[in-house]
């Protein structure tokens, strides 16, 4: 038997016995609670018309919960619980190579190291506890940052994440700006780069790192600057008597400087209380709708950074229930293999990433045959009709025929996947949930309110809204009259009040007072729409609004979302100038489709960086920018008129993007400023 035949016998089969294999589906049936309804998310406060609170809260005596379990009211209590429930079992684990297994440390293990690193902070360095004292972390995940995280919260400090991509002078003012005596850092590198800019930070004192090996044997101090190895930190404590200093609900946990798109860094200041409302707001939602999808056997892949709130949220969430949690090695290029070896249930993703899994799904079924293809629509037709109905999981005919291969490419046993950040198309999302077989939901928050306000239920398997208030939070709207919004439309800024947010910036009282409005409700600078069902839509940013010459106001990011979604575009920053009355936009093409473009053309061999100078390449992605914003109904003032073609990626390491893969635009106007006045200057009457 052929294969084209195998295959047309493999679609008839399918076709024809739909109604046979729905009764034989074991896909859970996501069924809500009684009394709530994905047609009713929200309710408003009583007695605060236009402010709004999850429906999960509407019988509670409360309108925002603080704690999911009453007794655990700190990170130190989360982690607690976890290691009882864990029973001594796995904690935190790495891989030493490609070809090796994950190796765990185990909850008591994990403690115990964390317990002598805290004691010799105070005996060996000199730290006093308590809640004054801040604690840099200049390292990648690793479980010597969750050993370190555990180690100040033994005593009462601060940690303060410095990102592992962080420039000099951003780290520097950090470390100055938070009096910070002890930075522990992953490399010698790292080391080096404190020590190289010292006179910018005169409280730093000892330098501990990670990486022992990396140490000159007998190098204890530079200039005025204590040198030691994480391992004989956590040896020397181990000569003392333990004793503790354990933080209040109301103590500051961390201080999580924010990314830095736009000047300079802001210390946001998160207490216990914060997080554990954060964590308790998400459990509500899980408990009341999959239970059983949060225990001591789940396993998550930790390679969002630490320093990044949505995933310190996960940790300890995850860590509360006695969950595993292994950690990639430090190179996206070997996530994927990271992945497979260990085979997570929970999956944090940016939408950039869903959208590059969806990219490579409907790529490799392009390149099928007529058989294969339809045998595959047919699959995906019919479980798109079973995932809009609320049933997930990866058990159908059409996953053991059809998406097996795929949801091995993330290990194969992904039960939840959580996304934010930025806006995710429908059709990616839809997508990922056919193939993958997993529960994607969305989130909607930032660093001031600790990550998670808004939340889509697992009950609801729509698109297009970022959910409903999460339970630790108070939603309303603030008019903003210069872009014609206003709450009594449903629409306007998102403004955030609950135990989940800030108390504000670091040291900053002045910045501290513009985030709050008159009612206390941190303002968030993102438009909202609230829709009838109580859910929430993104649909502008009032943070990076501007105004084009003709008095017409654009949102980039708008544009970049849809943009991103066309096969040529790799990436899209989206730019103007207040004195011109269009838009250009810079490209990053996608290799292997500009390369089949410039194949047909006939233009011989060519590198990406000559085909990026060619005015037909421009002409074809404006074509296509073109083709897709007008599916997408973009205005005339949307679509750009012209492209900049560019082979250099925007990434972290270039200082384009944030280490959560968001633009940088202050930085990408600096970098193409010149190039769009040139374009500008070349056609003065487009």
């Amino acid at each position: 038997m052929t294969n084209e035949t195998a295959l047309t016998l493999a679609a008839a089969f399918i076709g024809s016995s739909y109604f046979l294999y729905c009764k034989l589906l074991k896909s859970q049936k996501l069924s809500l609670p009684n009394g709530l309804s994905v047609d009713k998310q929200a309710v408003e406060v009583k007695g605060q018309p236009g402010v709004w609170k999850s429906a999960l809260m509407e019988n509670e005596n409360d309108d925002v919960l603080t704690r999911f379990y009453p007794e655990v009211a700190t990170i130190h209590d989360v982690f607690l619980k976890g290691k009882k429930e864990s029973k001594g079992g796995a904690c935190v684990g790495t891989r030493a190579s490609a070809t090796s297994e994950y190796d765990f440390l185990s909850y008591d293990e994990v403690h115990d190291k964390a317990q002598k690193l805290s004691i010799a902070l105070i005996h060996e360095f000199g730290l006093k506890p308590g809640n004054t004292t801040n604690i840099g972390i200049y390292a990648r995940n690793s479980p010597q940052w969750l050993i370190s995280a555990l180690a100040c919260i033994e005593q009462s400090m601060v940690v303060v994440p410095l990102y592992d991509t962080l420039g000099a002078e951003a780290a520097s003012f950090i470390v100055s700006q938070a009096e910070i005596e002890v930075v522990i850092v992953d490399n010698f590198k790292k080391a080096e780069c404190l020590i190289q800019n010292r006179e910018k930070m005169p409280t730093l004192k000892h330098v501990i790192v990670i990486d022992s090996a990396e140490l000159v044997e007998g190098m204890t101090t530079f200039d005025t600057i204590r040198l030691e190895s994480f391992d004989n930190a956590i040896t020397l404590g181990s000569q003392y008597e333990f004793t503790n200093n354990l933080p209040k609900p109301e103590d500051t946990y961390i201080i999580c400087y924010t990314s830095g798109t736009t000047g300079t860094p802001k210390g946001v200041m998160l207490t216990h209380e914060n997080i554990v409302a954060n964590i308790s707001g998400f459990l509500k939602i899980l408990f009341a709708f999959q239970p059983s999808m949060i225990d001591a056997t789940q396993v998550h892949i930790s390679y969002l950074p630490l320093s990044h709130m949505m995933e310190q949220l996960t940790h300890w969430t995850l860590l509360g229930f006695g969950s595993k949690i292994g950690y990639f090695r430090g190179s996206i290029q070997g996530l994927t293999d990271d992945i497979k070896s260990l085979k997570p249930t929970v999956f944090p993703v940016v939408p950039r990433l869903l959208n590059r899994l969806y990219d490579a799904i409907t790529s490799k079924v392009q390149q099928q045959g007529f058989m294969a293809k339809l045998v595959y629509n047919i699959a995906f037709a019919r479980k798109l009709k079973q995932v809009r109905a609320g049933k997930v999981g990866r058990d159908t005919i059409w996953d053991r025929l059809v998406f097996r291969k795929i949801q091995e490419q993330i290990g194969g046993k992904v039960d939840l996947m959580v996304t934010g950040s930025a806006p995710i198309s429908s059709t990616v999302l839809e997508t990922c949930r056919v193939t993958l077989g997993a529960t994607i939901v969305e989130g909607y928050g930032q660093t001031e309110c600790t990550a998670l306000a808004t939340f889509t239920w697992m009950g609801d398997p729509s698109t297009g809204h970022c959910g409903a208030p999460a339970p630790c939070a108070l939603v309303k709207l603030g008019d903003v009259p210069d872009l014609n919004y206003y709450a009594k439309d449903g629409k306007g800024e998102i403004r955030i009040k609950g135990p989940c947010v800030t108390k504000g910036y670091y040291k900053d009282p002045e910045r501290t007072a513009e985030l709050f409005d008159e009612e206390g409700f941190l303002q968030t600078g993102d438009i909202g729409e609230m829709l009838p069902n109580g859910t929430i839509r993104i649909i502008d940013r009032k943070k990076h609004i501007f105004k084009l010459a003709q008095g017409e106001y654009v949102a980039p990011e708008k544009i970049e979302q849809v943009y991103i979604r066309t096969p040529v575009a790799q990436q899209v920053y989206v730019d103007g100038d207040s004195l011109e009355r269009w838009l250009i936009a810079v490209v990053v093409p996608e290799p292997d489709v500009i390369m089949e473009w410039n194949e047909k053309q006939g233009a011989g061999s060519r590198t990406i960086e000559e085909i990026c100078q060619d005015e037909k390449a421009k002409e074809f992605v404006l074509s296509e920018l073109h083709a897709i914003g007008k599916a997408n109904k973009l205005n005339s003032i949307e679509q750009v008129k012209k492209v900049i073609l560019t082979s250099d990626a925007f990434t972290v390491e270039n200082g384009l993007l944030t280490p959560t893969l968001k633009a940088k635009r202050p930085q990408l106007r600096l970098k193409y400023k010149d190039g769009m006045a040139k374009v500008y200057k070349q056609f003065p009457n487009l």
